[in-house]
């Protein structure tokens, strides 16, 4: 996987020593890991993930002027053997593509996505993201709701709508301005269960797709104080990547505000940009081959998915259901390690899982499994809020029983294939199946992992910690979310569809990929 039309520094890195290119690249790792890197350090031992190497590999690409793959990193994974390859690539840059476009109306394949999905949706409300943003320590709230508007007025994806022209869709940015944001105030300062009782009240109520904000905000308050800050916020414009960026960017702000100095609001560029790079590189000859691809990865899948019987009554589509169940302390560890053994990632490990229990379940095999790619494959993109999230389909092949060690490099190899085509919308890639008179398969299912730390700003005399609230939606038939919240805490946050799976369906669907990952970890059941 590679940048989209990012322009390098003329010259890259020619001439530049061994000494001071492992100081870029440890310089690269620790501002996206957190942590200092030796020569000896491991990439994923550090706390890395398939997404930060993304964002490792665009970096380098763009800062350094090297011809890196996502693949050079997962092959090369210690700092020292990574800065040894890394001399011996090319230092010439690509050709760019336009960073404009001429309709700056056009959505970008992610907004595209999102909007179609939701026009289809049997519930107005199934793609809102409800946020919340609680407030520890003092902070004026007037100066929080100010810094809204700061941030607001720096991300145009705040200020985007998508009115209808005829029957399409159309991209409308209006002029930075203060948001409303309506006051809450509590008669005593509200706990943890009543910000989550506020945020779902709100949720229950659509979004306007045609009316910019596509945003509501809500500021709880004990009297002047902030004590939270509330937003449902359509997912057209924003993901989980924004999330870290509103907590870290209305932090500075306020940081600002209170230094009496004036906050930036240097305008970032947004989805609009990354969408014209997206469609000038797919018209290209890179673009149509990683299609072609990827397309060619799908021939033969069986279209209906993992549920051929199965289609969901009205009421079933009516609702989601969601169920948690632990992955305890010695597995996790397990998982983790098996994870580093095999070059693989926590992800990797647990698609693998999630592969062996859907294919027991349902005796099917041959398995499309869904995984959203960040879609931020440039580094300006990683400073954008907005809805970049492309969700593509990993083929999976079982081969009735086999070692899980077996599975997992199939899983590892067909994640690292589909992300190296992650630039590649799912759009196109139906429409050269169709093109190509093969039948599309359906993504009913998915799968992923992430690290449930929440981000968090801390002021001199505040914190600001965000956290996305679980809205019960199911989007699709089934989702397993692989939940880290630490080194040894593991949890498996499932969403189905009611009526089409039963809570006992997910329990048992759960036990089966808990025995998958201690079959493939070797790990015993714990006993208190």
């Amino acid at each position: 996987m590679r940048t989209q039309g990012v322009r390098r520094r003329a010259g890259g890195d020619r001439g530049r020593g061994r000494p001071e290119l492992t100081a870029a690249v440890a310089r690269i790792w620790h501002e996206l890991i957190g942590t200092v890197a030796a020569d000896d350090d491991d990439f994923f031992e550090l706390g890395g993930d398939s997404l930060l190497a993304t964002w490792a590999v665009a970096r380098i690409q763009e800062e350094l002027g090297i011809d890196v793959t996502l693949d050079d990193l997962f092959q090369r994974t210690r700092l020292s053997e990574l800065v040894a390859h890394l001399q011996t690539l090319p230092r010439a840059p690509r050709g760019d593509t336009p960073a404009a476009d001429a309709d700056e109306g056009a959505l970008t394949a992610a907004e595209r996505a999102v909007w179609l999905a939701a026009e289809v949706a049997p519930q107005p409300t199934a793609y809102l993201i409800s946020v919340v943003v609680e407030v520890r320590g003092d902070l004026d709230a007037d100066l929080l709701e100010a810094a809204l508007g700061d941030v607001t007025a720096r991300h145009e994806a705040l200020r985007t709508a998508f009115p209808l022209t005829g029957t399409e869709p159309r991209r409308r940015v209006v002029a930075p301005g203060r948001p409303h944001v309506t006051r809450v105030t509590e008669a005593a300062p509200p706990g943890p269960d009543r910000l989550r009782e506020l945020a779902a009240e709100d949720i229950e109520r659509p979004v306007d797709l045609e009316q910019a904000p596509l945003f509501r905000a809500r500021l709880v308050t004990d009297g002047d104080r902030a004590v939270a800050l509330l937003l449902t916020v359509h997912h057209a414009v924003f993901d989980a990547r924004s999330l870290e960026l509103l907590v870290r960017e209305l932090g500075a702000c306020c940081d600002a505000r209170l230094g009496g100095g004036a906050a930036d609001l240097t305008p970032v560029p947004g989805p609009a940009t990354a969408g014209a790079r997206q469609r000038a590189w797919l018209a290209g000859p890179e673009g149509r081959r990683a299609v072609a691809e990827l397309a060619g990865s799908l021939t033969g899948l069986p279209v209906a998915g993992p549920f051929p019987g199965a289609r969901p009554s009205d009421a079933v589509e009516r609702a989601g259901a969601h169920w948690r169940g632990p992955v305890d302390e010695d597995l996790a560890q397990a998982v983790r390690r098996l994870a580093l053994r095999r070059g693989a990632t926590l992800h990797m490990a647990g698609l693998a899982a999630f592969a062996v229990a859907l294919a027991d379940w349902t005796g099917t095999e041959d398995l499309a499994v869904g995984a959203g790619f960040s879609g931020r494959t440039s580094p300006e993109a990683q400073n954008a809020i907005g809805c970049f999230v492309n969700v593509l389909p990993i083929r999976i092949r079982l081969r009735g029983p086999e070692p899980f060690a077996d599975v997992l490099a199939r899983a590892r190899e067909a994640t690292l294939f589909v992300a190296r085509h992650q630039d590649v919308p799912f759009e196109s890639l139906r429409a050269r199946l169709r093109q190509e008179g093969v039948a599309v398969p359906e993504v009913r299912v998915a799968f992923g992992a992430q690290d449930v730390a929440r981000p968090v700003h801390r002021g001199e005399k505040f914190e600001l910690i965000g956290k996305e609230a679980d809205t019960g939606q199911a989007r699709l038939d089934l989702t397993c979310w692989l939940e880290a919240a630490g080194e040894d805490d593991l949890q498996a946050f499932w969403t189905y569809r009611p009526g089409l799976l039963t809570s006992s369906d997910i329990a048992d669907l759960h036990r089966r990929f808990i025995g998958a990952l201690r079959d493939g970890t070797g790990t015993e059941l714990a006993h208190s």
